[in-house]
């Protein structure tokens, strides 16, 4: 004899259709199969009410051909229905907090963001009251270790009662460093995919939109400026070019309808940058000319109109020579070069070590340059000029510019190294908000040995003292005097100045894998005033 599970409908005593799990008999002694089907709160019914109990002793025995016995149908008293009714709906609401428990702790799991540390890309803010909720894939952290550049979700090694929110950039067993505003592992500069580039990547005129070319350009030779556009003049070379370096400013990429306040930030230039426009060239036109700016020379992107005996390409400056990189085309086709007479879609990218030129949503140029090493720690040009002799018509330019990785950010703190040799079952985080994110670069803990021998370890995050430290302070100082510390289980400890027999201080940089909860997918909330709703690249 055995049992075979199957799934099949049996219309109940109410005439509703019910999903009923059912175990087909199988009897070898006889040439006859029967079915006994049993619904799935059977059991439920009998601890709750014992008549119902009772009444489903007799499971319902139907020949394999599915006709019932002839005989005369039961009653069904209406306590008896309400009560399978009742049953019912608890089984189905038992199963429901099932379901979400299993899709809570394995699979997806939401989070509010109270804190900055990635903006702009997750907002926290407590000062605009705008505070993301995030959906976390729990279920990848089992199938694959995380990815360079993806947003994890994990618990804080130094206080596992916090969850943090970090962008990982060093996996396990690198050596990583952040040299000129890059992330440099092993001695090789990480260069961004494009999906996290177009996330990460901040408007420096705090707008989606077009810039207003006469508040952040200057012309040179003939140039005429109308509102987003910019008419150059078939005289000599006219030049259009950014009035000011760019720097990371913390506004950079913040909607100004948000409210944000304005925080001390644009110490550092920042040379990588993105930029596009729409151009019209004439017959009169020669080329267009987008010009990046740095302190190693300038990277001049060339692209001539159709007919032009110039070709497409780029100099490039690498350790102090300037090279020419061509924009090829496949073999058969004609050269790279601009229509006129029609407004053609430009974007070009100088990002990580990396051209990249798309026109008109076509790809003509990808070259990354792996001969020169890292930018200089504090850059000192970095701008955006174009050029357009014989004329033509310039307009839509939006500039954008990379994140400027810190080595830290806490500069009134011992300097931390200046490499980090992360070990093999680790991962190393930073915030997108690199100059206002406790990140890997800044993690450490702080050691106490008290009189009464007790030695605790915690998170070191020092405040200014009563009235001036941050709420999340550790030791937080109290109004009374003593200090309030919390180890790294969560657990506070309260003790007073003077019971401090030894304190020592460590970097804790790295994120071990048992702490990571769940990638971080989608910004869900909120949708309505700012409407925040985005995939989280």
């Amino acid at each position: 004899m055995r049992f075979v599970t199957e799934l099949r409908f049996e219309e109940s005593p109410q005439r509703i259709r019910q999903l009923r799990l059912g175990t087909t008999l199988h009897d070898s002694q006889s040439p006859r199969t029967r079915r006994i089907v049993a619904p799935w709160g059977a059991l439920l019914r009998g601890a709750l009410h014992p008549a119902a109990a009772r009444s489903n002793e007799r499971a319902q025995i139907i020949p394999s051909h599915g006709t019932s016995h002839r005989g005369t149908a039961p009653t069904t008293s209406p306590r008896r229905s309400l009560d399978l009714r009742v049953c019912d709906n608890i089984e189905a609401i038992a199963i429901s907090i099932a379901m979400a428990l299993v899709l809570k702790f394995f699979i997806i799991e939401a989070y509010q963001i109270p804190t900055g540390s990635m903006q702009p890309t997750i907002l926290g803010d407590p000062a605009t009251g705008i505070k993301d909720r995030v959906l976390a894939d729990k279920l990848i952290t089992m199938l694959r270790p995380p990815e360079r550049w993806e947003v994890m979700i994990f618990r804080f090694p130094l206080d596992e009662r916090r969850l943090y929110v970090k962008r990982i950039v060093g996996l396990p067993g690198e050596t990583l460093q952040v040299l000129g505003g890059d992330i440099w592992i092993d001695n090789g500069i990480a260069r961004k995919p494009d999906h996290v580039n177009e996330s990460v990547l901040k408007h420096i005129a705090q707008s989606d939109g077009p810039m207003d070319v006469g508040r952040w350009f200057s012309t040179q030779g003939a140039v005429e400026v109308e509102g987003t556009s910019a008419i150059f003049r078939n005289a000599g070379t006219p030049r259009l070019k950014l009035r000011h370096p760019v720097v990371d400013d913390f506004l950079h990429g913040f909607d100004p309808d948000w409210g944000m306040a304005p925080m001390n930030s644009g110490d550092h230039v920042v040379p990588d940058l993105d930029v596009t426009l729409a151009a019209r060239l004439n017959a009169e036109s020669e080329s267009l000319r987008i010009i990046f700016e740095d302190d190693a020379g300038n990277t001049v992107f060339v692209l001539p109109r159709t007919g032009s005996s110039e070709t497409a390409h780029v100099m490039l400056p690498i350790n102090g020579t300037l090279q020419r990189i061509p924009i090829e085309t496949e073999d058969g086709e004609p050269p790279r070069a601009l229509p006129i007479d029609t407004d053609v879609e430009i974007l070009a990218r100088v990002v990580d070590r990396r051209l990249l030129l798309i026109v008109d949503g076509e790809e003509w140029l990808r070259y990354d340059d792996d001969e020169s090493g890292p930018r200089p720690q504090n850059p000192r040009r970095a701008g955006i000029a174009f050029e357009m002799p014989g004329g033509g018509r310039l307009s839509e330019i939006t500039v954008q510019r990379d994140i400027f990785y810190l080595s830290s950010t806490r500069p009134s703190l011992a300097s931390p190294p200046k490499k980090w040799e992360i070990p093999d079952d680790s991962y190393f985080g930073m915030g997108d908000n690199t100059q206002f994110s406790h990140d890997s670069r800044s993690w450490r803990t702080a050691t106490y040995t008290l009189r009464d021998g007790r030695v605790i370890t915690g998170f070191d995050f020092p405040g200014g003292g009563w009235g001036r430290q941050p709420a999340d302070a550790n030791p937080f100082a109290e109004q009374d005097g003593s200090l309030r510390f919390s180890d790294v289980h969560g657990d506070s400890i309260v003790f007073q100045r003077g019971d401090i027999v030894n304190e020592s201080r460590h970097y804790e940089p790295f994120i071990n894998q048992r702490f990571l909860l769940g990638k971080a997918g989608v910004v869900f909330w909120p949708v309505f005033d700012p409407f925040r709703w985005k995939l989280i690249r």
